[in-house]
């Protein structure tokens, strides 16, 4: 479904996403940003456990700069690797509307979580885990590939057990980018699952017909746009970068 998701995203995108070239590109080890040439821009993760060996990430003879936006949206589901993935993805998040995305953008995550919920996120976010452990005495389930060898979460192998006893689950949405959203929602019936960081794709009608019921995702200012390419640049992460976004949550419609 992750293919098909983007897919969807991307049709849907079209029209925003015609006679735009992509201005600018920084890939730092940790994020990724896109600009189009109106200034608008987006972050995404880079997933650089997953990435495949060697220095020549991006073929020499693959254009960043100056090429169609809708040529780099399409990797989203034509991508090889995650990298390239996630600059599809970017591409997709640099051309919504903003101001129409922060009209429909209401902060419920508080009010959505009940005393007896169970919590499971799916890719740790210290900021978001330790805001939920103030909300439930209940100990949070959390997976994260990248945490595993230092036994600070549950193993992978544990998900298709522990995660049908959440009633709450948060994924991150580097899940888009490594495909394995699909196999995730499979093993949930939580009464509210809510797709979590800047890799989120805040399309929230092409999520319709999934388990997927918030997005929560951020809107970048483009007036930040030195500060947010120089920390990249620098490896920073995304405390450094907070300041210059704008955090966003939005309920899926459903049929």
């Amino acid at each position: 479904m992750s293919m098909q998701l983007l897919e969807r995203i991307y049709q849907q995108a079209l029209p925003a996403l015609e006679e735009k070239q992509v201005s600018a590109v920084r890939i730092g080890l940790g994020l990724l940003a896109v600009e189009v040439d109106d200034g608008a821009l987006a972050v995404s993760y880079v997933l650089r456990d997953e990435l495949p060996p060697g220095c020549a990430l991006i073929p020499a003879d693959t254009p960043l700069r100056g090429i169609a936006a809708r040529e780099m949206a399409a990797w989203a589901f034509t991508g090889h690797n995650p990298l390239f993935t996630s600059l599809g993805v970017a591409v997709l998040n640099s051309v919504v509307d903003p101001a129409a995305i922060e009209r429909r953008s209401r902060d419920e995550l508080a009010e959505l979580i009940h005393p007896d919920d169970q919590i499971g996120m799916v890719g740790y976010i210290e900021p978001m885990a330790q805001f939920l452990r103030s909300r439930t005495a209940k100990e949070l389930i959390i997976f994260d590939r990248s945490r595993e060898p230092f036994g600070e979460v549950y193993p992978e192998s544990r998900q298709r057990e522990l995660l049908p006893r959440c009633t709450i689950l948060l994924i991150t949405g580097t899940t888009t980018l490594n495909r394995s959203l699909d196999a995730i929602l499979q093993q949930t019936n939580a009464r509210e699952v809510i797709l979590v960081g800047t890799s989120t794709p805040l399309y929230p009608e092409a999520f319709r017909d999934t388990k997927v019921t918030r997005l929560a995702g951020s809107l970048w200012r483009q007036e930040h746009r030195d500060a947010i390419f120089a920390a990249i640049s620098e490896a920073r992460g995304m405390r450094a970068l907070s300041a210059y976004g704008t955090k966003v949550f939005l309920a899926v419609p459903k049929p």
